[in-house]
């Protein structure tokens, strides 16, 4: 059953227009932009926020540090984005990372990185990895106590987390000691069930996802793993991961089948099963009360796993 808050957007904020073709990008990134100014409420108050940039290989990438109000020792995030790709920016989602950097608590980078159609795929993984080995070596600088490396994101941004663990693990480097995936978009494909379940009426729509992966993709294979993290053969020696899950969002089994995969290959697991959410309620903490709720469960998710494999740990 839907939340009423969730329920009473999904009737006035979020009620759907019909489809008529391709989206008008401009309209979607304002909307995104917009919409954390009408939902998210006060931002929560952190010890400190400010801008730096990565050397990227295309030039520099845009970054933002929040400081939790917390002793040390923290561990670091580096935090990406939702919005398909497409949409979404350090602003839609500074309230996001300030919840989460406060309730972990740990340091968060946020990054700000290449988006499509302009900029099609690897280009924002790419920029994720330059701003995770910039984030490694100003650890302590930021004030973390740089033994302990987690990457996380939302949507869009969850695919990246994820695909990034697999180019490390294809490297032979050093894994986070935490992924933190927040209703992550993990399959290209857009084959399983919740994709028919939720089509239409719950924020994000099948055809609107489907667009959205068509506009990041481009024309790589569908299955490249570093793409679609879903279609990698094996998901061993991954790091723990939190997945957070929303009750009606298309992407719902993605989360679900990429959890029974990771424990199938013996990582460990914990799944946030957001009851009455939608996709992307984690920005709207104003206008849905429960929404806080579930970012304090998210966060105390990821202190107990960590709690218990200490030696997934690595300070390399």
């Amino acid at each position: 059953m839907l939340d009423p808050d969730i329920r009473r957007l999904l009737d006035t904020v979020f009620a759907e227009a019909p489809s008529l073709g391709a989206p008008d990008v401009e309209a979607l990134r304002a909307a995104a932009e917009e919409a954390p100014k009408r939902l998210g409420g006060e931002p929560e108050r952190v010890s400190s926020v400010e801008d730096a940039a990565a050397a990227g290989a295309a030039g520099d990438v845009p970054l933002r540090i929040y400081r939790p109000r917390a002793r040390a020792p923290l561990p670091l995030v580096v935090y990406a984005h939702g919005g398909g790709w497409v949409t979404g920016s350090l602003n839609s989602h500074d309230r996001v990372c300030r919840w989460l950097a406060q309730r972990l608590p740990a340091v968060f980078v946020a990054v700000d990185y290449r988006r499509a159609p302009e900029h099609v795929f690897p280009a924002a993984l790419d920029d994720v990895e330059a701003a995770w080995r910039w984030a490694r070596a100003q650890a302590r600088s930021l004030g973390a106590d740089g033994t302990r490396f987690f990457v996380a994101g939302d949507s869009s941004g969850g695919n990246l987390a994820a695909a990034m663990t697999l180019r490390l693990r294809a490297r032979a480097e050093a894994q986070p000691a935490l992924q933190l995936l927040l209703y992550p978009a993990l399959d290209a494909d857009c084959s399983r069930a919740s994709y028919r379940r939720f089509t239409s009426g719950y924020n994000l729509a099948a055809e609107q996802m489907a667009w959205y992966w068509n506009a990041y993709r481009s024309s790589a294979d569908s299955k490249a793993p570093e793409l679609s993290p879903l279609s990698a053969a094996d998901l061993a020696g991954l790091p723990p991961a939190v997945i957070a899950i929303a009750e009606a969002d298309v992407l719902r089994d993605d989360g679900l089948d990429y959890a029974r995969r990771l424990e199938a290959a013996g990582v460990p697991v914990r799944v946030v099963d957001c009851a009455g959410m939608i996709h992307g309620f984690l920005r709207w903490t104003g206008e849905v009360p429960a929404a806080r709720g579930w970012i304090d469960a998210i966060a105390r998710a990821a202190r107990e796993l960590q709690a218990v494999s200490p030696s997934t740990v690595s300070a390399q």
